[in-house]
């Protein structure tokens, strides 16, 4: 079936397609964090988010292809500004 690559795609997504999925494209959408305003990487299994304004460095995990998990706070800090922003946390 030619829809098997979209649907294995959206539930086995990599952390960058996670990232937009679960924070950017919700309660991130109208912060400094939205997709369009950050510098991002994966750093061993934790994706690093930096806005470009400044401010807070997130850090979530687990940052893997293909993951299946949401991607969780790392650290305190990332914790804090997701609740501040009113981000559902798993």
């Amino acid at each position: 079936m030619q829809v098997q690559g979209p649907v294995a795609g959206y539930f086995f997504a990599g952390p960058f397609e996670r990232y937009e999925r679960e924070f950017s494209d919700g309660c991130l959408a109208a912060s400094p964090y939205r997709h369009d305003a950050i510098q991002s990487e994966v750093a061993g299994k934790t994706l690093v988010i930096r806005p470009i304004s400044g401010g807070t460095t997130l850090r979530l995990g687990p940052a893997e292809d293909g993951g299946t998990h949401p991607l969780r706070p790392q650290d305190r800090g990332t914790r804090e500004v997701l609740e501040q922003l009113g981000c559902q946390l798993p």
